[in-house]
């Protein structure tokens, strides 16, 4: 057998973690004299040191080690499960990254320069619709196009166009989000279960042009708000993004644009 010392030398696991390990019930000593209070480990041992100490150097927690340790463990399950907890990790720091290196190019922030407009009303096929997040808005606008094409081939696009998707929800989601998509036409043509086709309400509206990807973006939303605060204008609709420029025309992120729109009225925001 071997005392604590010998045993941490020849394992590489310090007499801290070991002292650990036995408090967690994940490796206890052997035998402890109950007069020296000296904990004894033996051969066997070793090999349930270095499975713990690989197991520790995946990340797994030490709740899912007990459970590997175990005789009647479903080793391949439990591994599956924490190598899919992983790469949802490695997922989220990607766009961790992605983020802080759009930061770290961008330290000054993006200069807005919100204005006020009016749009006129006008004549749109529409389509309402959950996506599961802001990335999937290009295959939602395509499978509408499509439809109209497919039922309704006669009906165009006046010139110049407007198109954009209204956010209708109550608030602000990240995934599963419900969206309005609206493209001007220049009849009005027969509805189906996708698309519908409505007349859209003129509105004023503090815009704001916003340049590449759709991560900041809310730097764009805080300007137009600040803007209409701060020159007496209320909130008062649901906002817009007009995308001029996107994956579909751009092929370098930078030189997407979106116009974010903000239908406002004269008087105090309630």
């Amino acid at each position: 057998m071997f005392k604590i010392g010998e045993f941490s030398k020849l394992t590489k696991i310090t007499i801290k973690a070991l002292r650990y390990y036995d408090r967690l019930g994940l490796l206890k000593p052997a035998f402890k004299d109950d007069f020296t209070r000296y904990r004894y480990y033996t051969e066997e041992q070793i090999q349930i040191a270095q499975t713990i100490q690989n197991l520790k150097d995946i990340g797994m927690p030490c709740e899912k080690i007990q459970q590997m340790l175990k005789k009647d463990n479903d080793s391949e399950k439990i591994l599956n499960n924490h190598k899919k907890e992983l790469e949802n990790k490695k997922a989220e720091i990607e766009e961790q990254l992605k983020k802080l290196n759009f930061l770290t190019h961008n330290t000054k922030g993006q200069k807005y320069a919100p204005f006020f407009e009016h749009i006129d009303s006008c004549m749109v096929y529409c389509s309402r619709s959950y996506i599961k997040d802001v990335n999937h808005i290009n295959d939602f606008i395509k499978l509408t196009f499509s439809e109209l094409k497919k039922t309704n081939p006669e009906v165009g696009f006046p010139s110049p166009d407007y198109c954009c998707i209204i956010y209708p929800g109550n608030s602000y989601r990240e995934t599963n989000i419900f969206v309005e998509y609206v493209q001007s036409v220049d009849k009005k043509g027969i509805d189906t279960n996708i698309i519908a086709f409505k007349t859209l309400k003129a509105i004023d509206a503090i815009s704001v042009t916003h340049y590449g990807s759709y991560e900041n973006i809310r730097d764009a939303y805080t300007s137009a708000v600040s803007f209409a605060l701060a020159n007496g204008y209320k909130i008062c609709g649901n906002p817009r993004e007009r995308y001029l420029k996107g994956a579909w025309n751009c092929e370098k992120t930078e030189d997407w644009e979106t116009v974010v729109q903000l239908p406002v009225s004269k008087g105090e925001n309630s």
